[in-house]
């Protein structure tokens, strides 16, 4: 039997109306060197730490039963070393802060495993990475990289739930982060100043308003031992020019018996609605997937 557990499937893409959520599958995690947009990969995953796409199906409790897009999810564990690290991103060109932060919208859901000896205060938090190449103010002091991070410990209790999924929405007046440095301010290594979209948009120099959202991204650790955290439904939108709507469900690749049913499952799933060459091409790469997977050249 042949389990998918390298390939990213974009199997149940699908756009139903302008600014629709446009949902990608997600069934494993590119390699650390991935640099193609639009696919989840190993962004910063360190020794001791792991990032894997799991399966609920029969695990019970509020972790399957309570999922926000069944039947799987992202995982993301750290051991009992503070260098341990999982984190996951997907790049892409997201928008300009000056343009998007009015309409923009994040969204996931997480949920902290209870763990004896954890970290209590830790949860998989959301990273925004900023970028501005030009960087031609001064203020920014020639540092125009920087990443804003959505940690649950800052945005509610101190002590996040365990067991069970947590919803979090992010727009540019709800959610406070913690900065990396750049754009005219220090890094607040783990803590304050905390603030919103809005505020860090207001405070930083003019060079962040035109930078570029280049990557987000779901992370534990470093310097939260013994995390066993899981998260689904990433979305991000915004209403600027044609609009950005896209969504991310974390679910185990399907396994297969044989060649010729893997081939015909994501032929089935990807290419239905396609003719002509679009369809061919899209055959065409779900065969080339299935011969990759059995060890079968072209």
């Amino acid at each position: 039997m042949i389990k998918i557990t390298k390939t990213i499937l974009t199997l149940g893409l699908m756009t139903l109306a302008p600014l629709a959520l446009a949902q990608t599958v997600v069934s494993s995690f590119a390699p650390a060197t991935n640099l193609a947009p639009g696919v989840w990969y190993e962004d910063d995953v360190r020794p001791g730490g792991t990032a894997s796409v799991a399966d609920l199906t029969g695990i019970g409790g509020d972790l399957e039963d309570t999922q926000p897009l069944p039947v799987g999810a992202a995982l993301l564990t750290t051991d009992f070393t503070n260098a341990a690290k999982g984190e996951v991103g997907v790049l892409g060109d997201y928008g300009m802060p000056g343009d998007t932060f009015s309409s923009l919208t994040v969204s996931y859901s997480y949920f902290k495993a209870a763990n004896a000896g954890q970290n209590p205060a830790s949860a998989p938090s959301l990273k925004l990475a900023f970028s501005n190449l030009l960087c031609d103010d001064v203020a920014s002091a020639g540092d125009c990289y920087m990443e804003l991070v959505y940690e649950p410990t800052w945005n509610g209790p101190p002590s996040p739930a365990t067991d069970t999924w947590t919803a979090v929405t992010i727009d540019e007046n709800e959610g406070l982060f913690w900065a990396t440095g750049g754009f005219g301010t220090g890094n607040g290594a783990g803590g304050p100043p905390l603030k919103t979209l809005a505020g860090w948009r207001a405070s930083l120099s003019e060079d962040f308003g035109d930078a570029t959202l280049i990557r987000v991204a779901v992370g534990v650790g470093s310097y939260n031992q013994g995390q066993i955290g899981y998260f689904d439904a990433v979305s991000i939108s915004h209403s600027d020019g044609d609009g950005l709507a896209e969504s991310y469900d974390f679910d185990p690749g399907p396994s297969f018996e044989s060649l010729g049913e893997c081939i015909s499952t994501l032929i089935g799933d990807a290419c239905p609605t396609l003719k002509g060459r679009d369809r061919a091409a899209c055959n065409h790469e779900q065969q080339a997937i299935c011969r990759a997977l059995f060890g079968i050249d072209e």
